[in-house]
């Protein structure tokens, strides 16, 4: 197999070592969490004098979905237990150095869903949604409207570790999401806990989702650095479930040796990794909310009141996720935005239109300056708000900028004329935020020959892709968690270690490299596995 990337730096290609961390004895196969290659981690690290020339053939076992991508509770209910919400929270309290409890961090994080008039907490630092608003009282989140409150700022009044309570928040899903690793090696992909409210009535479910982006320890060596925790996942499909709890745990909270923990603040920083949250509270204040998929990072700052260390959970924009009005021609005039997202959209194109029928290879990633157009929630409800396809209805000389714009990409791609409208475009979009990945693109035919995968209604509980059983849907069985083995197999079979990643002229070449490196706001770069969400 072949992976389905290519070096943009061929040159660091050829250098770059699969293991060039103190974990080198990870690069034949063999599991780093066991103890003999602890040991070799420890004793041998590599240095510019002493690297020598390595060769690493790939053995990779057949890659079981629910062992070494997607472990939840349904399969492995054992390894869930060791990954309690207070544990996970107390680590990351440890990590910066503070003395405030989970408790605390857990209700002032919900909190931030109260407008200050409902706020549970009358501190001057407690972030709240209605802290910037528009000229109306509008809360705004990147200068889009974002609601609030929510009915989830009850839950700042909550205990979500009681696993008698109501609001216990339990977790269901360990996530393995490699692919997202990027081309470049700034960072080995991203690791996930999926927690779910225990009391999970049709009108009462929230999740909350951690999402790491776990540093390369050796960037300088590129994405092949990434090899041990590629091996790591994939040999947990050949493990027994006492193995892989014991697997699971060391590499969450301690690290693969040369790795640092996936649970630690820093890795959900701005810059680094993030927390979701899909909320669907609507028993406590306004049974018309609707579903709202949201994100968050941590943010170090110090207490007001004595100026220790304090961990605080700030709302950000969802990433993928432009706000619906961008693709209306009734947006705002003033609001310079509106021009620029739709001259960018078409820049776009290029990768909603892939190569192929794969929908895995969708992709928004090429759109300059991502944030400056998401919002601050994705919303799946009345209206289907965060469709765009409806948002764009209307606006003629978009539309028609689209369809030129198209043209010359399906010839590239050998379909045939209007085989992808501007309509079929904005679906693409679609799909490739919160709300169109969980339930708006379900079953989508998205023109040319992508058909967006459906989302059955009845497993698990409709619109989310794993549920309070721990139940996973049926897009992520059939269509995501292939693709996802497809790169993980890929990438262990053909990284192996060739030579050390040591030389001055590859460290040049990697500081060369990273001069030129997109700056924020620029377009992303592409992932292991092409998409940056799913």
């Amino acid at each position: 197999m072949h992976l389905r990337f290519a070096f943009k730096f061929p040159f660091i290609a050829a250098v770059m070592c699969a293991a060039a961390s103190v974990s080198l004895g990870a690069c034949g196969g063999a599991d780093p969490v066991d103890d003999d290659v602890v040991a070799a981690g420890e004793a041998q690290e590599l240095t510019a004098e002493s690297a020598e020339a390595l060769t690493c053939p790939a053995s990779v076992p057949t890659i079981d979905f629910r062992k070494s991508l997607f472990v939840t509770k349904e399969t492995d209910p054992n390894v869930m237990l060791e990954f309690t919400l207070s544990s996970v929270l107390q680590q990351l309290i440890t990590s910066v150095g503070s003395d405030q409890t989970p408790l605390s961090l857990y209700q002032r994080w919900w909190d931030t869903q109260n407008d200050d008039s409902h706020s549970f907490f009358g501190d001057p630092d407690t972030i709240h949604c209605d802290d910037v608003t528009d000229s109306n009282g509008v809360a705004l989140v990147n200068g889009f409207p974002y609601t609030c409150p929510r009915n989830e700022g009850v839950l700042a009044g909550t205990d979500p570790f009681n696993p008698a309570g109501d609001h216990f928040m339990e977790p269901v899903a360990l996530v393995n999401r490699f692919d997202l690793a990027p081309e470049d090696g700034s960072n080995c992909g991203e690791y996930r806990i999926v927690y779910a409210k225990k009391s999970s009535s049709a009108i009462d479910r929230n999740f909350i989702i951690f999402e790491a982006k776990l540093p390369n320890p050796h960037p300088e060596c590129g994405v092949a650095a990434c090899l041990p925790v590629a091996e790591f996942w994939a040999n947990l499909s050949t493990k027994t479930e006492i193995q892989r709890s014991v697997a699971l745990e060391g590499f969450y909270f301690n690290g693969l040796p040369g790795f640092a923990p996936v649970i630690q603040a820093s890795n959900f920083v701005d810059g680094a990794g993030q927390i979701r949250t899909n909320q669907f509270m609507r028993n406590a204040r306004d049974a018309g909310q609707p579903w709202s998929l949201r994100e968050f990072k941590l943010d170090v700052g110090t207490d007001f009141l004595d100026n220790s260390v304090r961990l605080f959970v700030k709302p950000v924009t969802v990433k993928e996720n432009p706000f619906r009005g961008l693709f209306s021609a009734s947006f705002d005039p003033s609001d310079p935005r509106g021009a620029a997202f739709q001259s960018d959209f078409l820049g776009a194109l290029d990768g909603l239109v892939p190569l192929g029928d794969d929908e895995n290879d969708i992709s928004l990633s090429t759109l300059p300056n991502p944030d400056d157009y998401n919002s601050g929630e994705s919303i799946a409800g009345p209206g289907s708000e965060n469709d765009y396809r409806p948002q764009l209805q209307g606006n003629t000389a978009f539309i028609a900028d689209i369809d030129t714009a198209l043209a010359p990409i399906l010839v590239n791609r050998s379909l045939w004329p209007n085989a992808v409208t501007a309509d079929n475009a904005a679906d693409r979009a679609t799909t490739q935020s919160c709300a169109g990945c969980h339930q708006l693109s379900n079953g989508d035919n998205l023109g040319g020959l992508h058909l967006w995968p459906t989302h059955s209604s009845t497993a698990p509980n409709g619109f989310v892709h794993v549920d309070e059983l721990g139940r996973i849907s049926q897009p992520l069985q059939f269509t995501f968690l292939p693709h996802r083995a497809q790169v993980l197999t890929s990438f262990i079979e053909e990284a192996s270690c060739e030579e050390a990643c040591t030389s001055t002229a590859a460290r040049a070449a990697f500081s060369s490299f990273s001069a030129d490196a997109p700056l924020d706001g620029a377009e992303q770069v592409r992932t292991l596995g092409g998409s940056s969400t799913h």
